[in-house]
């Protein structure tokens, strides 16, 4: 039957087949094995139906479909789709696509039984749609957004003339609850002013707190691969950035102290009256933003 060719004609509305069965060449298996010592993205799959009688170990490899400019892994025990190269030879040729993901809140794994819930081929119910629970708007992309969500609290979201890439955005344990506290976020906006006439771009960062940091400024820290510790050293010891405006109000009280201020007579210390007084109450601590450090 596999010699059979499909018969095709010029008008795709007249198509007839061969009127034998149709072939399955596309597979969803559940993922034994992700080990591959050459890190090519190799993988081993179970499908029902054509290994049943296979051992683990003498599961044939499959061969990612994605390029390796996006990279991405199933996790073991999840689904993904297979495509056979030659289905007269289902043990070779196999490639992978996936992870299958049935709804975005199960992102970080979802198992063989609810993945193909939102499938012809589901064996249970999809959850309710995340959009349906008030408290997780705004952690999950809506439908006109494109997006890469990563599979622990991370996302890059591309709206409307707006990016944004979070860490956090939703509370650690639950994930459909929107964090307002404090994710760490960068958002790159583009908006259009109310006359439509002029635009004005704005870039803002947002966490508990933010390092700008130079390769060649002083101190100097790790270039790559900073842990926790690495952080943690990193805003014990760099520079807090001071706050303009208060600064400035600081000089301005400096520059009249030393303007305006009085002596009873020569030898006499300062009259502490008026703007003495006032410059005495400066608390200069507050001209830094210690969660905001530069080097």
């Amino acid at each position: 039957m596999y010699n059979k060719k499909y018969i095709q004609q010029a008008d795709v509305y007249k198509k007839e087949d061969n009127k034998q069965d149709r072939v399955k060449n596309v597979y969803w298996g559940e993922v034994i094995s992700i080990e591959d010592e050459t890190e090519g993205g190799r993988i081993k799959v179970r499908i029902d139906g054509l290994d049943n009688q296979i051992k683990n170990t003498n599961l044939a490899e499959c061969y990612p479909l994605m390029p390796k400019f996006f990279h991405i892994y199933p996790v073991k025990g999840e689904i993904v789709r297979i495509i056979l190269e030659d289905v007269r030879y289902p043990q070779r040729g196999r490639y992978w696509i996936g992870s299958i993901i049935s709804q975005l809140q199960k992102i970080t794994f979802d198992n063989r039984f609810s993945a193909l819930s939102t499938t012809n081929a589901a064996i249970s119910q999809p959850q309710p749609a995340p959009s349906t629970f008030p408290d997780a708007e705004g952690v999950y992309p809506k439908i006109e957004d494109v997006a890469i969500l990563g599979r622990k609290n991370t996302d890059i979201i591309l709206r409307e003339r707006d990016i944004e890439m979070r860490a956090g955005q939703h509370e650690l344990v639950n994930n459909l609850k929107l964090n307002k506290s404090n994710p760490a976020s960068i958002r790159l906006s583009f908006d259009i002013t109310t006359g439509l006439t002029e635009t004005v771009s704005s870039n803002i960062h947002m966490a508990d707190k933010i390092a700008l940091i130079s390769h060649d400024g002083i101190p100097k820290y790790k270039a790559a691969q900073l842990d926790a510790a690495d952080r943690d050293k990193i805003f014990s010891e760099a520079h807090p950035l001071g706050r303009g405006d208060v600064i400035v109000d600081a000089l301005e009280l400096l520059r009249k102290a030393i303007i305006e201020h009085v002596h009873p007579y020569s030898g006499v210390p300062v009259d502490k009256s008026g703007i003495v007084i006032d410059l005495e109450k400066v608390d200069f601590t507050q001209l830094l933003q210690k969660n905001i450090v530069i080097n």
